[in-house]
């Protein structure tokens, strides 16, 4: 029974005095793509394990562990891409939410929060940073928050921040990535390090260590290349001219700076590379894209050139900001906000800004 299954394969294609050349033409080349898949598994499985022996015979550092990452790059290459949302209307939103981590008092605050729209199109990115003072009124819980709250308000569910978004932005957030912030110091290392332009000397006397106490954190302008825990500083310090607002600058340097290096890599020669940034990540990271969206994902970003990025903030204190400052009752107690210049919860300038930002 097995050799009547597998019979007519060889019979037709290599036995000699089988002479049906029209035959053997056509089903050669079906065939040759099937063992060319074939020796592919067998190569980058055999890579995988002899690239990575040593790291697979230490115990997980994440709860996914070493298994799960070579799993998730075997399924990368083996899958097909899948269609994305947003890809019918030209136009993909991924909302970034970046968290301080365990160490902070508050850790599951959103103190970075970036829309990266894509248009497939033209190959271009818009990044959009919002600030985490920025005043919303929930409708429906008859209540006033900072934005920066409503991820961990709703549970870590991100339909409120998304709803939010949607209202402010008047775009629809197709994705989210949620991230604890400490695991950009484990990616960065993995990496080797990050060159990132800094646009102005910053002077932090007063910056916050994770035994609470303070220390001092000093950067010259120019290009700098850091490790993981000067990015974590340069991301969290706010002690720039422009304060909140030239950090929010800042995480989009780096997040440049990290796409380039990221693209840079080639999957089969940095491939422990890639499994240390896995491990890095997984336990830190939450999202709803698929891992077929990823592929088609990269597919994408990979293709978005430096000039193709435009970069957005919504910031407060110029002539031509969008937004205005000023002090909320929280509970009795008086706090920071910020709110649009063209009245209170009026965001029709903002969703000009992000309807047109490709062309800006």
């Amino acid at each position: 029974m097995i050799y009547y299954k597998i019979r007519p394969v060889w019979y037709y294609i290599c036995m000699d005095e089988y002479n049906d050349d029209k035959l053997k033409t056509a089903l050669l080349p079906s065939y040759l793509l099937w063992l060319a898949r074939i020796f592919g598994v067998l190569f980058f499985s055999s890579f995988v394990f002899f690239a990575n022996a040593t790291e697979l015979a230490k115990p997980p550092q994440t709860s996914l562990g070493a298994a799960t990452a070579v799993k998730t790059a075997f399924s990368f290459l083996t899958q097909s891409e899948e269609s994305i949302k947003g890809e019918d209307r030209d136009r993909v939103n991924i909302l970034f939410l970046g968290m301080p981590g365990g160490k902070n008092s508050a850790p599951f605050l959103t103190d970075s929060i970036i829309l990266a729209s894509i248009k497939p199109s033209t190959n271009q990115l818009a990044l959009l940073s919002i600030p985490r003072d920025l005043l919303v009124y929930l409708e429906k819980e008859k209540r006033y928050a900072k934005i920066n709250s409503l991820f961990i308000m709703n549970e870590k569910n991100p339909e409120l921040i998304e709803s939010e978004i949607k209202k402010i932005t008047g775009q629809g957030v197709d994705y989210y990535v949620a991230l604890d912030m400490s695991a950009v110091e484990k990616v960065v290392d993995a990496l080797g390090g990050l060159n990132v332009f800094v646009p102005q000397n910053i002077y932090d006397a007063s910056f916050p260590t994770d035994s609470f106490g303070t220390e001092v954190f000093e950067v010259k302008q120019g290009w700098r290349y850091f490790d993981g825990k000067t990015v974590q500083k340069y991301l969290r310090t706010r002690h720039s001219s422009g304060g909140d607002f030239a950090r929010m600058d800042q995480q989009q340097a780096v997040i440049e700076a990290l796409r380039k290096k990221l693209f840079g890599l080639n999957l089969f020669l940095d491939m422990p590379t890639l499994l240390s940034l896995y491990s890095a990540v997984a336990a830190s990271l939450q999202t709803d894209i698929s891992d077929r969206e990823i592929k088609s994902l990269y597919s994408l970003i990979k293709n978005i050139s430096y000039d193709k990025i435009v970069n957005k903030v919504l910031n407060g204190g110029s002539s031509d900001s969008l937004l205005v400052s000023g002090t909320f009752s929280f509970g009795g107690q008086g706090g920071f906000i910020l709110k649009p210049k063209a009245g209170d919860f009026d965001y029709s300038e903002i969703q000009y800004l992000t309807s047109s930002i490709f062309y800006k």
